[in-house]
């Protein structure tokens, strides 16, 4: 039995061998065809029909449902005698196949969720279906996941197909952030490709679990105070006192100097930015002064910005400027010194750059250095070590003597290298005293003869010197003026 393919279904070809000359209806009164849907489609006999006016030789034809085929009873006329040739008997009918409604059934599952507010409690399990047409899409579920007031989804919801064959689905999503791009809500969308075949059973499981979102106390969190130097210029200086913390955060910033004035007192709240820059001006100082900055607000408490453990305290220190200088001092009356050397640092800063001293001293005498001093002989200096006395740390690092015996008068210089760690208050003089160094003589009025007789009445008075400490009657030597030795003879010392 052959068939035919017609649109979206076949029919079959009925034949038999029959004798010419014989009614063939006495052994097939009837035929049936079989009308059979393609893959995909259904037929209905109420949906076709036999088109008039029927073939030769067929008396009715009749479609009947079988399921899902039709059969088609074509009825002879009887008699119907065989010719001498084949009959061919074509049967004209109206009809058509429909595509076959498939469809899906299943259930969209919780497996896990907390911290949303949709879906809502009670709102899964819940389940779904739909029909339609072999290899078209429909979509089979929306279903929107927001996560509940002050939660947001650190891990991003899935929604999967946990029953079913995936590559019928086809799941997307459109996700929402809030201001601080967290994921707040995601809406899935499910579409289904039909099969040939129904399906039923099929399981989405959802899964979503929300964070909390960290809200941070509206604090003042942290300041920034950046110095040129741990303290106060005497000129006076302006700087920027910053703070940081969250908006709405409040703050009361004041600056009160020793006598209790206060510089400033400045009251508010942190603006979105969550950063608020005060200016501080600290005027020229004409005597020592201390200021005390002090701040207080939200989050502040016991002297301690909480989150930063920064002191909400400053003392700030001013000092008027100071000076270190550098002199020699002697008791020797031929000794002229010169003026101490001074120069001015601002007080507890360090010198990054030694200072040079040049110290003088002249003599009517010539000069002569019983020793050279050590850097530590200048009074208050450790001679490369810190002195006791902390108020200058510093000290002689090189010193170079020279001096002029040429000259008139003559000369002493000492050039020094000072180093200063860190200057101090109140100023101060270091001195070097040359009586330790140098030998020192005084001057006497003596007459002086070759002869005693001559050096006692008529002999001839002259200026010698003797050593300091000596006297006439227990010199050692009588030296002249120019510390030459006096000649030999005898002296007397004059007594005006």
């Amino acid at each position: 039995m052959a068939s035919i393919n017609i649109s979206n279904f076949s029919a079959t070809i009925v034949s038999f061998d029959e004798i010419t000359g014989v009614d063939w209806t006495l052994d097939n009164p009837s035929v049936v065809l079989l009308l059979t849907p393609n893959t995909g489609f259904t037929i209905n006999a109420s949906n076709f029909s036999a088109t008039a006016p029927l073939p030769t030789n067929v008396s009715s034809v009749v479609f009947s449902q079988a399921g899902t085929n039709i059969t088609c009873l074509v009825t002879y006329i009887s008699p119907s005698v065989m010719p001498a040739s084949d009959v061919l008997i074509d049967i004209c009918a109206s009809g058509y196949a429909e595509q076959t409604q498939v469809t899906l059934s299943g259930t969209l599952k919780t497996c896990g969720t907390s911290n949303v507010s949709l879906p809502a409690p009670g709102d899964l399990p819940s389940a779904y279906a739909v029909s339609g047409d072999f290899n078209t899409t429909a979509t089979v579920l929306t279903q929107s996941v927001v996560a509940s007031t002050g939660f947001f989804f650190a891990v991003e919801p899935v929604l999967a197909l946990n029953i079913g064959i995936l590559s019928n689905y086809t799941i997307t999503s459109v996700k929402t952030y809030n201001a601080a791009n967290q994921l707040t809500q995601i809406v899935f969308t499910v579409v289904y490709n039909f099969p040939q075949t129904s399906v039923s059973g099929d399981e989405i499981c959802l899964t979503a679990n929300a964070e909390a979102i960290y809200t941070p106390a509206v604090c003042i969190n942290s300041y920034s105070f950046p110095l040129s130097s741990p303290t106060i210029s005497a000129g006076g200086q302006t700087n920027t006192y910053t703070l940081n913390g969250i908006a709405g955060a409040s703050y009361n910033v004041s600056l009160v100097n020793s006598a209790g004035t206060v510089l400033l007192n400045e009251v508010g709240v942190l603006d979105t930015s969550g950063v608020k820059a005060i200016t501080l001006v600290f005027p020229a100082a004409t005597v020592n002064e201390i200021y005390t900055l002090t701040t207080t607000g939200s989050c502040i408490a016991n002297g301690i910005v909480t989150a930063s453990q920064q002191p909400s305290v400053i003392t700030l220190n001013q000092y008027i400027d100071t000076q270190l200088g550098f002199g020699f001092s002697s008791t020797n009356s031929d000794i002229t010194v010169g003026a101490a050397i001074l120069k001015t640092f601002i007080p507890f800063q360090n010198v990054p750059v030694p200072p040079s001293y040049i110290v003088t001293a002249t003599s009517t005498t010539n000069i002569v250095l019983n020793t050279t001093p050590a850097p530590i002989d200048w009074s208050g200096s450790g001679g490369g070590f810190f002195p006791a006395d902390l108020t200058y740390n510093s000290y002689v690092s090189l010193a170079k003597y020279t001096i002029n015996n040429v000259s008139n008068p003559k000369t002493l210089e000492a050039k020094l290298s000072v180093v200063i760690d860190q200057a101090g208050t109140p100023s101060l003089t270091r001195v070097l005293n040359l009586d330790n160094f140098i030998t020192g003589y005084q001057t006497l009025q003596l007459f002086y003869g070759a002869t005693d007789v001559a050096s006692c009445c008529n002999g001839t008075l002259g200026t010698y010197k003797i050593l300091q400490g000596e006297t006439f009657t227990n010199a050692t030597v009588i030296y002249n003026s120019d510390l030459t030795r006096a000649a030999n003879g005898f002296y007397v010392e004059f007594t005006p």
